[in-house]
């Protein structure tokens, strides 16, 4: 049996490793497909992408697969529905597993019934004019429609993923089965450790300020996080800002309405920000509010980065991008290739099979990891997807 999580490992720590334990002892092999070198906050990842593969590897995962950016630094839903997407085209997936703070399956689906009701997403707009976010909107809605028992599932954010990821299921018509694992110890970007779990927030605030995390974190990858964080020059926004200040002030209003998720007059906003503040932090302060929570203001700054358009993150992948696999992985990886419904990518030249429009495609992809290469301790060429290897370890134990 093959079990998969969608997830960023944004650092990989106990409550990862937790998870990968248990889908073994459901007698599961483990695919995680794990976003590249952006993430979903809108932010470069703390290490790099082989870095993190390496650590999944080592953790417990037998085939690492990349979500690509374009779902990776998306809101959950779409963040849900791009993973869903490639572990359907593997075709050989029998289980979704997800960290939860209900613990739940049978809730989240019934969420996710309800979030996907027509009549919900028309109460919802109601609430929109309150001026509150898309997802207080929906909440109050569902509690409306559906009743407080469902509508709390969507005050927790492992249970918001989780109901995604029944929507996208059942969006896809997919055999995949959802299976919950109640989240331990402590909450989702929490800033307090509870013995040795700790958020990967807390702990990226930790990498950043140059204290240690080995309590937090398998003693598998101890050794490979210590010599990672060597390439570290503090916070990657801070290094990344004044690029990111100099993209933002060359754009015109125009330019910003043509950001992907953009709405509602927000460029006119942005714009103003831009042209009044000095700092990444300053733009966000002056352009929050109830309606535009952080994270997606985050998202957008980084889509104005990273120069995508609307059309960019509206592409289905058109291929699934292997990072690395284990002895068990590469047995995964052979039922794949009569399996899959995409080519599966293992190296650069597999790329010569792709259609033009995948091609693109993948070019945008490196296009993204040739920005991240300008975050760390020492800037790297660019390239550096096409001339890494895929990561295999046959010492890895079974």
């Amino acid at each position: 049996m093959i079990g998969a999580v969608i997830c960023e490992l944004n650092p990989l720590h106990n409550g990862h490793a937790y998870l990968f334990r248990q889908m073994h002892k459901d007698g599961c092999k483990v695919i995680a497909c794990m976003s590249g070198h952006f993430t979903q906050r809108g932010e470069p990842a703390v290490f790099d992408k082989y870095t993190r593969t390496k650590a999944a590897l080592l953790s417990g995962a037998d085939l690492v697969i990349e979500l690509p950016a374009t779902y990776a630094c998306a809101g959950a839903e779409r963040f849900a529905f791009g993973g869903v997407y490639l572990l359907q085209a593997l075709g050989c997936v029998d289980r979704l597993y997800c960290g939860s703070e209900c613990g739940d399956t049978a809730r989240l689906e019934q969420a996710a019934q309800a979030v996907a009701d027509t009549a919900v997403e028309n109460t919802l707009r109601h609430y929109l004019r309150e001026g509150i976010t898309y997802a207080a909107a929906r909440e109050k809605a569902v509690r409306r429609l559906y009743g407080e028992e469902t509508a709390a599932v969507l005050t927790n954010p492992n249970d918001i993923l989780g109901t995604e990821y029944a929507k996208a299921l059942h969006r896809l018509h997919s055999p995949i089965q959802l299976h919950t694992i109640q989240r331990v110890a402590v909450a989702h970007d929490s800033d307090t450790p509870d013995g040795q779990f700790a958020s990967a927030s807390y702990l990226r605030q930790q990498l950043y300020q140059g204290q240690t995390i080995n309590v937090y974190i398998p003693s598998s990858v101890k050794a490979l996080f210590n010599a990672a964080r060597q390439h570290l020059s503090g916070d990657r926004n801070k290094v990344i800002e004044s690029m990111l200040l100099y993209r933002l002030r060359t754009m015109t209003p125009q330019d910003f309405a043509a950001l992907p998720d953009i709405s509602e007059g927000l460029e006119n906003r942005l714009y103003e920000a831009v042209r009044s503040c000095i700092s990444i932090d300053g733009i966000l302060s002056y352009v929050k509010s109830k309606r535009y929570p952080l994270a997606r203001l985050r998202r957008l700054l980084l889509y104005a980065f990273l120069q995508w358009t609307q059309a960019d993150c509206e592409e289905l992948p058109p291929y699934i991008q292997v990072l690395g696999f284990s002895r068990q992985g590469q047995d995964i990886l052979h039922e794949a290739k009569k399996s899959a419904s995409l080519p599966l990518i293992t190296r650069h030249a597999d790329t010569a099979c792709l259609t033009d429009e995948g091609k693109r495609f993948y070019a945008l992809m490196c296009r993204c990891d040739d920005l991240y290469a300008l975050t760390g301790a020492t800037v790297l060429p660019c390239g550096v997807t096409q001339r890494t290897r895929i990561i295999f370890d046959k010492n890895i134990p079974l």
